[in-house]
């Protein structure tokens, strides 16, 4: 049963509950928005300011509201503007809701389905809605409710028939392109919010199945909802399910007001569209000046001024823009919005406006860290390519290393030489193998920005979960089986306190290396950029690592660069824990260069410490080298974690 309240645009939905949809209006009143340009070079090139919205006065009620121009025109960021998503900077003018200044965080309680869909495509629908819904309806709410809430959203959206299906990703197939889209719509319309915006919300689609989704806004729209999108060329079908259509060219109206009378203003000011054209193509070719009545008048010897353009060119901008703001429509739009700027003005005066309190999160930090969690291991038990793979190449480079190196000989010869030989390459591989972090935070860029900004969850929240779950179940288990594997068959010194140390030292490097894969890969945005970036760092660390080259033969003033290398700390650490008052058999000294005979008490391990400058007579000497991989991997996880609360979310 369905009741509609015409003043408060509100329906109700009885199913196992009843859903209150309150359509709100949004005004803007002389909203002007413009963004820097820098011209020549980067570091001293001239900024100027490019105007994008120039004056824009618009009112949007319950119903389909379009917005509608050719590229580059200010649609996408007249619709950002609306829903609080663009930088404050460069913004001027008011934004009213339901006649008052929107609350603090206000893109936090208005929908917003953007252009590409952003939805976790290793998740099923349902699991999708109960994620949205464990986050942004109030922690009050029981599991059983959330339930029925997102039930009611699945029926609402027609997904019942794929309810339980993957949304799909590059490795998983899934549900069509127009339930994909649906479920984009479905993860706003679990908070039920006052306005859902949309973003260009057919691109990609075939004509049926953006016809049936902007049917499908359209059923929305009829239940009290007020509905915003932009929109490039909709075919008619779609075109006649509009309420309200406002045309822009270059930042400006030429045209705002009901769907109906677009076409009477455009045939008052001279425009007449021809039979069977398409509305919103005539709009458009007006617009950028392509309309022709008569084919005679393509001839561009017949046209064309003495500046040599067109006079369409020239003129037609400006011409639509005064003949709108002469026309009658026009006159209609202003008075509304002219009228809830006076009622606010005067509320104002009299001290009697009362701004919605901010936007708070729903749910508390450790519910987020909970729920976040959940979902990326799914995602990552979801994605065998990349879990399975990890264990399948640690294992299969243990083996690998094992079987070169295996049970190394403790002859003075070749005893140290193989097993330093095996720390480096121990130590690369751990460094090398974190490279594929890099993609952690580049891949799900777009959905923790989409997320973070909707009020989903803290970045806080969002950071932990990834680091954790990347961190245990990705870095942790691998090593220590790869530790244990390599220990043996290499044949490393018995004792359990050893292979824990040894464990411990290559979990600690491959902490330090993946700390610095998070933060360029928070950092930038391309993979390939940030690999690059990595892999240089990585190699630069190698080479002051004490093994390839001597660190006394470096000059002094170069010198200081061991301190930041992480290969260093880690083969230090190693050979401290092996080579400590290690004895080897006989053979001949190759640091004296001369040949001799050692007894088995003798310790060469100890002379090659000293050989290379590593300190080790006491357990500090091991522990400090430890303790500063994990001072990198803690100093690189912070810096990681101000990029991503600082990162500018808005567009």
């Amino acid at each position: 049963m369905t009741s509609k309240n015409k003043d408060e645009h509100t329906v109700d939905i009885t199913r196992s509950g009843s859903i209150k949809v309150r359509g709100s209006v949004i005004s803007g009143h002389n909203v002007k928005y413009s963004v820097d340009i820098s011209k020549g070079p980067c570091c001293c090139g001239t900024v100027t300011q490019k105007e994008i919205l120039k004056g824009v006065d618009c009112i949007f009620k319950p119903g389909m509201n379009a917005i509608l121009g050719p590229t580059g025109c200010g649609k996408s960021s007249l619709l950002d503007v609306l829903a609080g998503r663009k930088d404050p900077k460069g913004l001027q003018g008011d934004i009213l809701f339901d006649g008052v200044p929107p609350p603090d965080n206000f893109k936090c309680m208005v929908g917003y389905v953007v252009q590409d869909d952003i939805v976790m495509g290793t998740l099923t629908v349902r699991e999708n809605f109960l994620f949205s819904a464990s986050l942004r309806l109030p922690s009050s709410l029981s599991s059983k409710e959330r339930n029925e809430k997102v039930d009611t959203v699945i029926e609402e959206l027609g997904l019942s028939h794929c309810t339980d299906t993957k949304v799909g990703n590059e490795f998983i197939r899934g549900v069509s392109g127009g339930e994909r889209k649906r479920t984009n719509i479905g993860m706003e319309l679990i908070i039920s919010p006052p306005v859902l915006f949309l973003d260009e919300p057919t691109t990609g689609l075939d004509a049926n199945t953006a016809n049936s989704i902007m049917l499908l806004l359209k059923r929305l729209a009829m239940k009290g909802r007020t509905i915003v999108f932009s929109i490039h060329q909709p075919r008619y079908s779609i075109y006649r399910l509009f309420d309200s259509l406002m045309l822009l060219s270059s930042g400006e109206v030429v045209y705002h007001g009901p769907t109906s009378d677009a076409l009477t203003h455009f045939k008052s000011i001279g425009y007449t569209i021809q039979e069977h054209n398409n509305p919103p193509d005539f709009f458009l070719d007006v617009i950028r000046g392509d309309f022709h009545e008569e084919l005679d008048t393509l001839d561009p010897e017949k046209t064309k001024t003495a500046t040599g353009k067109t006079a369409d060119e020239n003129n037609i901008h400006d011409s639509l823009v005064k003949s709108y703001k002469n026309s009658s429509v026009c006159s209609q739009i202003q008075a509304m919005v002219k009228a809830i700027a006076e009622e606010y003005k005067s509320k104002v005066d009299q001290k009697q406006v009362v701004r919605p309190p901010p936007i708070q999160y729903k749910t508390s930090f450790l519910r987020q860290l909970m729920i976040c969690s959940g979902r990326t291991l799914k995602n990552l038990v979801r994605n065998p390519q990349t879990s399975v793979m990890q264990f399948f190449v640690f294992l299969i480079l243990a083996a690998i290393l094992g079987g070169i190196y295996w049970q190394l000989e403790d002859d003075c010869k070749s005893g140290i030489q193989n097993r330093v030989g095996a720390f480096f390459f121990i130590v690369m591989n751990q460094v090398f193998n974190n490279l594929s972090t890099v993609e952690l935070f580049i891949k799900e860029r777009p959905i923790f920005m989409h997320e973070n900004v909707s009020g989903f969850y803290r970045v806080s929240a969002f950071f932990f979960s990834k680091i954790f779950c990347d961190i245990i179940p990705m870095r942790l288990f691998p090593v220590i089986l790869f530790s244990v594997v390599t220990y043996y068959m290499i044949g490393f010194v018995d004792g359990a306190d050893k292979l824990f140390i040894y464990t411990l030292s290559i979990f600690s490097v491959t902490l330090a290396a993946s700390g610095l894969a998070f933060f360029f890969s928070a950092l930038v945005k391309i993979f390939a950029v940030a690999n690059l970036c990595v892999a240089l760092c990585y190699l630069f660390m190698m080479v002051f690592s004490g093994l390839l080259i001597n660190i006394a033969s470096i000059a002094e003033w170069l010198r200081w660069i061991k301190w930041l290398s992480i290969f260093r700390y880690s083969i230090n650490a190693l050979s401290i824990n092996e080579l400590k008052d290690h004895s080897f058999s006989n053979g001949t000294d190759v640091y004296r260069n001369e040949p001799t005979y050692f007894s088995m008490h003798s310790k060469q391990g100890n002379a090659y410490l000293s050989e290379q400058g590593i300190e080790y007579e006491t357990n500090f000497d091991l522990w400090q080298n430890i303790m500063a991989l994990h001072i990198f991997a803690v100093f690189f996880l912070i810096l990681t974690y101000i990029r991503l609360s600082t990162m500018n979310k808005l567009r």
